[in-house]
């Protein structure tokens, strides 16, 4: 269902893939105030149980330390995009978004591999995780 908060979350996610897209880059302070946001969000709304969205959290520095271990194989600002999801949606919903994110970039390296396209090739997350998220909300499961 698209509620208010639903539809901010796809526009900030529609601008930082777009940002992702074309400078591969997305800024830490953009990052830092959707968090700060985040947390003040879920502090006043009590939208899920805090444990749901302290376990949303948890993925997103799981991510983080794979970050740091594959010398950001998938970057940092892709890790925190997944911590600032995890707060925001709690375990189950992002686990959601991740697993239709990385559903559809599957398919896509696929698509690539049988194209016989470089294996160096890279793709920002930032629009496979808001298709994720739009599926996720699409479907009534967020």
């Amino acid at each position: 269902m698209w509620t208010v908060s639903r539809i901010v979350a796809m526009v900030i996610l529609t601008g930082l893939s777009f940002m992702d897209y074309k400078i591969r880059k997305v800024p830490r302070d953009v990052l830092l105030l959707c968090m700060a946001g985040t947390v003040l969000y879920q502090a006043v709304t009590q939208n899920i149980d805090w444990m749901v969205s302290l376990g949303g959290g948890l993925i997103g520095m799981i991510f983080i330390g794979i970050s740091k271990i594959t010398r950001e194989a998938i970057g940092y600002g892709d890790s925190l995009a997944i911590l600032i999801l995890g707060i925001y949606l709690g375990v189950w919903g992002l686990l959601e978004v991740l697993a239709t994110s990385f559903f559809i970039l599957g398919i896509l390296a696929l698509g690539c591999v049988t194209l016989r396209r470089k294996k160096s090739l890279a793709f920002p997350f930032y629009p496979f995780l808001t298709v994720g998220y739009l599926f996720g909300v699409c479907i009534g499961g967020l």
